[in-house]
């Protein structure tokens, strides 16, 4: 079928065949038997011509209604193709703790860098309050963190989970007592092999050992409080810390043991100087969120989303 709808739609705005032909700027004897042409290939009348002003029949009404939704579909249309001819060194933030932006991030999204190298990504770190407050505030394109920012204004999505455990010096005395729990810095990346495996440690074994625990405002601080009160103990804390990396690096200067997301052995240097340990508990498992502003709904932030969704942080992690 020849394509009149702009001719039809302007006669329903103006409701005049008159009006509609001069805003068209075609004769209005031209416009009526072009309409006339339509109404014929569809076998129905689209207006009501014994009105005053011209109206439209039950036929008329869907066929605009079907004409509105067209428009709306190439306006859309035309709106992202611009948006995409117009992205020239754009620069996206994302915000997230000093291990994610270190040693996660900028591996993981190598690909996506290689697909759009006009896109510049630019990685903050900071606590998950601090990091929301700038994400509402228009300053960070997306956030990862295992916390989940609450709000209609922020979409969020599980992005993948973790388990947090034990990192314990090896030469501590505790070790030899727990040695069928214990695991190499070898065998807790090969746990998932039958001959690795290892029980979950009962925790109240370590109550009075020194914890390194991460300052307050952090999820593994709240959680590392609830395992060891769920486990019967208060943590005899030597230090509290701002960052999991500075914990594990004491940890392994024998300074004391701290809980630990199990990919960070996945980026360090091998060392014996550490064993591990497995904790049986819920709270050792969480999800990580990517989090972002509903707002920001350009066609470059919608295909790092969708890489994003795409991608497995890690050998060890679980998507969901």
């Amino acid at each position: 079928m020849t394509d009149y709808k702009e001719y039809i739609y302007a006669i329903y705005q103006e409701k005049s065949f008159s009006k509609a032909a001069k805003k068209l700027y075609v004769s209005q004897p031209w416009l009526s038997a072009t309409v006339k042409k339509v109404e014929q290939q569809l076998q129905i009348p689209l207006f009501d011509r014994s009105t005053n002003p011209i109206s439209l029949t039950d036929a008329g009404r869907y066929y605009i209604e079907q004409i509105e939704r067209i428009m709306a579909i190439e306006e859309e249309m035309q709106r992202h193709f611009n948006e995409m001819r117009s992205v020239n060194n754009v620069e996206l933030h994302i915000g997230s703790s000093m291990f994610f932006c270190t040693y996660v991030l900028p591996k993981l999204l190598t690909d996506f860098c290689a697909l759009y190298p006009q896109v510049t990504l630019t990685f903050t770190e900071g606590t998950t309050s601090g990091l929301t407050e700038k994400l509402r505030a228009g300053q960070l394109d997306f956030l990862l963190e295992a916390e989940c920012p609450s709000g209609s204004d922020i979409q969020t999505f599980p992005w993948a989970s973790e388990q947090i455990i034990l990192a314990v010096p090896a030469h501590y005395e505790i070790n030899q007592r727990l040695e069928p729990y214990r695991y190499t810095f070898e065998g807790l990346l090969r746990r998932d092999e039958l001959e690795h495996r290892r029980p979950p440690v009962p925790l109240h074994h370590f109550k009075d050992e020194p914890f390194l625990l991460l300052k307050p405002d952090n999820d593994v601080h709240d959680r590392s409080l609830t395992l060891c009160r769920n486990a019967g103990f208060t943590p005899n804390v030597s230090l509290y810390l701002s960052q999991m990396m500075t914990a594990y690096y004491l940890v392994c200067e024998g300074k004391g043991i701290t809980f630990l997301r199990t990919t960070i052995p996945e980026f360090v240097t091998p060392t014996s100087g550490v064993v591990f340990y497995l904790l049986d508990d819920p709270q050792a498992f969480r999800n990580i969120y990517l989090s972002y502003s509903r707002n920001k709904t350009s066609p470059i932030h919608r295909q790092l989303i969708e890489f994003m969704r795409g991608e497995s942080p890690g050998k060890n992690w679980s998507r969901r």
